[in-house]
């Protein structure tokens, strides 16, 4: 038996589509109905007419809305092809329906045989090998109508074709799920031919799906993936785990997806971490054997930031903090109590204060911090007064001052450091009160005056006796520029000279 495709190409050829050509039926037809005419009455020339326009609408404007039949190849059976030369006897009617069936027959194999050939592309032979052939077996026996012109019994059986390649192309849906499971199935036993057979079946059938290429994929390197993974658990038997774990690694690297993998990696992990809190465990404790309270608490939040909340770590860290602060509060009171010795006032303040920040209930810090406070605000008076004894001047500072002495005599244990304070400021109280002459000199013409003590006149020398401190002479004459000259008269006796005279003419 010959094969379909050749069939459909003669039935192409004969078909009133193909071209302007008047197809060989047609001719013949038209001859038969110009010998018939001759025959009969001009009431059959009616007939004839309009069976002219019957048969000009089948070649001219039926074939406008009827597709091409697309032609496969590799299409298994074929037609012969029919004599489509008119039966005289029959009616132009009765062939016109003949050619109509046909054409129908022609419409429904071309459906099938585009149907076929996208089928063929996905390998269908390999999923739906029995129900394919059936249908195929169908198509031939409409081929054998066709051959016989049965085109009715032809389009029947090639519709039957088409049905059941349309029953195939829609349960690709179900195939392709099987696939996928088989696969799945083969993967999970570790099974990579079988995987990869399978993954393949589902992308033969879907081409486009993401889940079957990954599966191929998966399954490519499955071997790979099973042995890394077997090397990882002899490392991890071996108490190797970083070593097991970058095995595992290596396997998601190549499957990120692999269940045993995933968990092998899983499993090392919290290998390695209960290893590392066991350890981070046992340094806290020798430490804290060891007065080490600060490396302990260190190691013990080492092991809380791997396990929080477990009681043991918090028990732990407590012993550490409570180490901690008797050691760190013993270093800063024994601190404080030397700079106290030294006189360090405000280094010692400091040490209180950080022994109060460990503890702040400690006792005899808080003491020492009031005592180290006071001792300090005193060393601040002192030193500023010995640094500017002028301020002795003022007669607030100087009574403030002389209260300070009084009470500092009155300390048990003032120190080398506050007794030579004491003396020197001392020493300013006497001086600052005792008047020292100051020579003060002008032109004769200029007007003196020593601002908050009075006017001085004009003179060419005067002497003024004045206490230590910082004073302010002016001075004035018509049509030159005024003059103003501050002077210090110091605490140790020096007199200075003073000149006032103005000599910048205006």
């Amino acid at each position: 038996m010959t094969e379909v495709i050749n069939d459909s190409k003669r039935s192409a050829a004969d078909s009133p589509r193909q071209g302007n050509a008047a197809p060989q039926l047609g001719m013949t037809d038209q001859l038969h109905y110009q010998q018939y005419q001759q025959k009969n009455s001009k009431v059959l020339w009616a007939i004839f007419a309009l069976l002219l326009v019957l048969v000009g609408t089948v070649f001219f404007v039926l074939p406008g809305y009827v597709s091409t039949p697309v032609i496969s190849s590799a299409v298994p059976v074929e037609t012969p092809t029919a004599d489509t030369t008119p039966d005289p006897g029959i009616s132009p009617f009765e062939e016109a329906q003949r050619f109509k069936q046909r054409e129908t027959a022609q419409t429904t194999l071309a459906a099938l045989l585009e149907l076929q050939e996208t089928l063929e592309q996905k390998q269908v032979l390999d999923w739906a090998e029995v129900p394919f052939n059936a249908a195929l077996a169908l198509a031939r026996a409409g081929d054998d109508a066709y051959a016989k012109q049965e085109f009715i019994e032809a389009n029947d059986s090639y519709q039957s074709s088409l049905n059941q390649l349309q029953q195939i192309s829609a349960g690709q849906t179900a195939q392709y799920d099987a696939a996928m499971q088989a696969g799945d199935a083969a993967y999970l036993a570790g099974e990579a031919e079988a995987a990869t057979d399978a993954y393949g079946q589902a992308l033969l059938i879907n081409p486009e799906s993401t889940a079957a290429s990954a599966g191929m994929d998966r399954a490519q390197v499955l071997t790979q993936v099973a042995g890394f993974i077997d090397a990882g658990r002899n490392l991890q038997s071996g108490k190797q785990l970083e070593q097991a774990r970058e095995q595992y690694q290596q396997a998601l690297a190549l499957d990120a997806s692999h269940t045993g993998a995933t968990t092998a990696l899983s499993d090392v992990n919290a290998a390695i971490a209960e290893r590392n809190f066991a350890g981070a465990m046992s340094r806290g404790y020798a430490a804290l054997q060891n007065n080490q309270p600060g490396q302990a608490l260190e190691a013990f939040e080492q092991a809380q930031a791997m396990r929080p909340g477990a009681d043991e770590v918090t028990s732990a860290i407590q012993q550490a903090n409570d180490q901690q602060t008797f050691t760190a509060v013993s270093v800063h009171v024994e601190s404080a109590l030397q700079h106290e010795a030294q006189e360090n006032w405000q280094q010692a303040i400091n040490e209180w204060d950080q022994a109060l920040a460990v503890d702040p209930n400690l006792v005899n810090a808080q003491e020492g911090r009031k005592r180290s406070n006071s001792r300090n605000n005193l060393d601040v008076f002192l030193t500023t007064t010995i640094g500017d004894p002028l301020r002795l001047a003022e007669e607030n500072i100087f009574n403030q001052t002389a209260q300070v002495l009084a009470d500092a005599e009155r300390l048990l244990e003032p120190g080398p450091k506050l007794r030579s304070q004491m003396d020197q400021v001392q020493r300013y109280i006497q001086r600052v009160r005792v008047p020292v002459n100051v020579v003060l000199q002008s032109d004769g013409v200029t007007a003196v005056t020593l601002v908050r003590s009075g006017e001085l006149g004009m003179f060419t020398s005067q002497t003024l006796n004045l206490t230590p401190g910082t004073y302010v002479v002016t001075g004035v004459r018509p049509g030159y520029r005024d003059v103003r000259q501050e002077f210090v008269v110091t605490i140790d006796g020096q007199a200075p000279v003073v000149n006032v005279a103005c000599n910048e003419i205006i």
